[in-house]
């Protein structure tokens, strides 16, 4: 069970993100052209090696390398061809490193996903508790072009502790939430003790490469 619709502040940055990520898509296009034209001059020496080694009867090394450069373009084509649905996520970044990866404090970073699909009504629940609403602490993301402004640990911890005791019927009818706001609650209270601040950021995707991650994003803080 989900709510028909995000604060506005989600939705806004989610579409932020979408159009910032498309537009770097098409300023690397020409990484696509180039797998595509190996694909085609790889496929047609294949298929002309191919048809010399029907005719001698021979096998040839020729053969066996086009064929491994064939499939290795080809796949690489329809990897850049083949659209990634967004299933976005809702993670914490702090200000600082915390812990090496693998660790406690990256638990809440492969999660997110009911925290997402349930944020409206989280903060319907929060209003009521009277306490900040989990959409308060995000989703500026330097990463996006984007100035980040942090929020102490301990605050948001006394949210997710309140919405963890306080859940509805309804919000324990979203998958996985319960097990969100555990692990979210468990590295803020890390980040707390050692006196880290932190924001909410959005990842577009379920699941993300951390190599990706590590590697082509530059951004302040950490996720873990």
């Amino acid at each position: 069970m989900t709510w028909p619709d995000v604060p506005a502040s989600v939705s806004e940055q989610y579409l932020h993100q979408v159009r910032l990520v498309q537009a770097r898509m098409a300023g690397s296009a020409w990484i696509g052209c180039v797998f595509a034209v190996g694909f085609f001059f790889s496929a047609l020496g294949l298929a002309a090696s191919v048809a010399r080694f029907r005719a001698e009867g021979s096998p040839t090394l020729r053969v066996v390398f086009l064929a491994f450069f064939a499939v290795y373009f080809g796949v690489a084509v329809g990897l850049c061809l083949m659209p990634r649905r967004p299933k976005p996520r809702i993670v914490p970044c702090f200000a600082r490193k915390l812990e090496e990866y693998g660790r406690e404090t990256s638990v809440a970073f492969p999660r997110g996903r009911a925290l997402y699909q349930a944020l409206a009504g989280l903060d319907e629940l929060a209003a009521t508790l009277g306490v900040t609403p989990l959409s308060a602490f995000g989703f500026a993301d330097d990463y996006y072009e984007q100035e980040v402004h942090w929020r102490t640990a301990s605050e948001g911890l006394r949210t997710v502790d309140r919405l963890r005791q306080g859940l509805t019927p309804r919000l324990l009818a979203v998958p996985d939430l319960p097990s969100d706001l555990e692990a979210l609650a468990s590295v803020l209270r890390a980040a707390a003790d050692r006196g880290v601040d932190f924001n909410l950021r959005l990842r577009l995707h379920k699941k993300d490469s951390l190599q990706g991650v590590m590697s082509r994003e530059s951004r302040q803080g950490s996720f873990w």
